[in-house]
């Protein structure tokens, strides 16, 4: 697959992660012995990383502090291969932080999130971003945007462009709730779409019923993801549900819903025997194998390689469960 020409936008949060992991289960009223690790992340941030590091064209829209850590961030974007000529720089806060404490197997304990700065990034700004996003006929928006910058952003200036858009959490899911008529393709996980939907989204058909709940309110395709299990995807050719693709190891699962993101965008750009989906796999099964938030093994051909270690070539990979 060659590098696509076209320009992507990533547009959201730039943080400074820090990845608290536990030696044993956490213990509530006491200390608690970890190892920790800091480097810069946000899930636009990671995103764009990822499909920089997948042979696209990336432009970056969001804001940093004047700090240290702002100049880790920027480095770490432009060795990327990223264009940072959008990025603001804010006077008022400190760049974004988050700190994601692990449990021993990687999984998510609990996020602690600063992010005040990015109620900066107003309907206003979005309007001066607008000429340059038009550049973008693909965006990827997180729910870091406060909700009515979303609706400017999406309701406003988005024209023709593919809208890729991640909600990130439980609360700042909302962001989207007025804009999600707007939205090509979706990518809540199970409590994201209870949010939404007001539904418990834990049964298989619970799983189908809020996808398709979800893309009758307007958004073209509806990838929900179901951590180990996969996905389910609802378009316009129906509803499916595609499993994981085994990781070699497990390492740790943060990284996993950036790039099954960037995958899928990828996937979009590149009409492959492949589909969108599939790459997006493919590339959180690479993410969960490295504590890095940009996975070094992340690119074209191994992704491929990943598919076609499982899916024999134009055959379908479908769960059973």
């Amino acid at each position: 697959m060659a590098p696509t020409t076209s320009k992507i936008a990533c547009i959201g949060g730039v943080v400074m992660d820090r990845k608290v992991r536990a030696a044993g289960e956490f213990r509530s009223g006491t200390s608690n012995p970890v190892s920790v690790t800091t480097s810069s992340g946000g899930v636009a941030a990671n995103i764009a990383q990822c499909l920089a590091r997948l042979g696209c064209r990336v432009s970056m829209f969001s804001i940093l502090g004047d700090d240290p850590a702002s100049d880790i961030v920027l480095r770490d974007l432009k060795a990327a291969g990223v264009d940072v000529t959008s990025l603001l720089r804010s006077n008022m806060h400190p760049t974004a932080n988050y700190s994601a404490l692990l449990q021993p197997s990687g999984e998510l304990f609990i996020g602690l999130a600063d992010m005040a700065i990015f109620e900066e990034l107003d309907s206003a700004w979005a309007d001066r971003i607008a000429p340059r996003l038009e550049e973008c006929p693909l965006w990827v928006v997180d729910a870091n945007l406060p909700a009515a910058t979303i609706d400017r952003l999406l309701l406003a200036h988005k024209r023709k462009a593919t809208v890729l858009a991640d909600p990130i959490s439980i609360d700042k899911s909302t962001r989207f709730r007025r804009a999600l008529s707007a939205i090509d393709v979706f990518f809540p996980n199970r409590k994201e779409a209870a949010e939404l939907t007001g539904h418990a989204v834990e049964t298989r058909g619970d799983v189908i019923h809020a996808a398709a709940e979800l893309r009758a309110r307007g958004i073209g395709t509806v990838v929900l993801t179901l951590g180990g299990d996969g996905v389910y995807v609802d378009d316009a050719q129906g509803g499916r549900f595609l499993a994981a693709i085994p990781p070699q190891k497990v390492v740790d699962v943060t990284g996993a819903g950036d790039a099954l993101v960037a995958g899928y965008a990828y996937g979009l750009l590149h009409q492959g025997s492949h589909g969108p989906a599939l790459l997006g796999l493919a590339a959180a099964s690479l993410a969960v194998e490295t504590s890095d938030s940009i996975p070094a093994e992340l690119q074209p051909e191994r992704l491929i390689e990943r598919i076609e270690s499982i899916v024999p070539r134009g055959k379908a990979h479908e769960s059973i469960s």
